[in-house]
């Protein structure tokens, strides 16, 4: 069966720009054009388009294309290393949000002692770029002391603290007044507002890892018809 470009775009709910674009970044099959130079689909389009649109969701556009195009040129393997890859960057993001919330819920006890860190292992420690931490730094959100007797930077253990909980607001806060506000307002006898924004990103990551199983899902189906179409040509 073929679909009209209007058919389409009623089922898959987008727009005619929006699958020309998609058309001419690589990502669907060839399509079939009418001597009037008129589009003409067929189900395995159908199939692309709906597997674009949950990939969108679940892995962003970067990734999302390029697992379109491995499966137009039948990468399967490739395509599916890069979609581990993805998964794990997940669960290591799930890992470390569950150490930091460990290690600042234990802080009030003085259970867990944090030594002092200079740019680079502080960097590492929250996993972000040593021109973020700086960044903040600028924005007074932390304040680093310098060590007279070798020169280097340190971030003492109360800015560790604070440098683990500005890298969570902002996965959650997008404003940096926000964040310095929430900063301010929170002291080791009260992490309520910590523990909300915890709550939140949890939210966040347990709703995004279920639009990657079902873009996954989608995608497996539609790799598997690309390939039933090759063995029958």
């Amino acid at each position: 069966m073929k679909y009209t470009v209007k058919q389409v775009t009623e089922i898959v709910g987008v727009s005619n720009t929006t699958l020309k674009r998609y058309e001419k970044s690589g990502l669907i099959p060839p399509v079939f054009y009418t001597k009037g130079h008129q589009r003409r689909y067929e189900e395995i389009h159908l199939t692309a388009f709906k597997t674009i649109r949950k990939l969108l969701q679940g892995f962003g556009t970067p990734i999302a294309y390029k697992l379109m195009r491995l499966a137009k040129e039948l990468k399967f393997t490739k395509a599916h290393w890069i979609i581990a890859q993805e998964q794990k960057k997940l669960v290591e993001e799930r890992e470390q949000l569950k150490q930091h919330k460990e290690l600042l819920l234990a802080l009030p006890n003085q259970s867990i002692k944090i030594n002092r860190m200079r740019i680079g292992e502080l960097a590492k420690f929250v996993n972000v770029e040593t021109s973020t931490i700086r960044y903040w730094e600028e924005r007074n959100l932390i304040r680093g002391i310098r060590d007279d007797s070798n020169g280097y930077r340190y971030f003492e253990e109360h800015e560790v603290k604070k440098t683990i909980i500005i890298s969570l607001l902002r996965k959650t806060v997008y404003y940096i007044d926000k964040i310095k506000e929430i900063i301010e307002g929170t002291h080791d006898e009260d992490l309520s507002n910590i523990r909300k924004h915890y709550s939140l990103t949890e939210k966040k990551n347990d709703m995004y890892l279920a639009k990657q199983l079902n873009a996954i899902s989608l995608y497996m189906r539609y790799c598997t018809d690309l390939m039933e179409i090759k063995n029958d040509n």
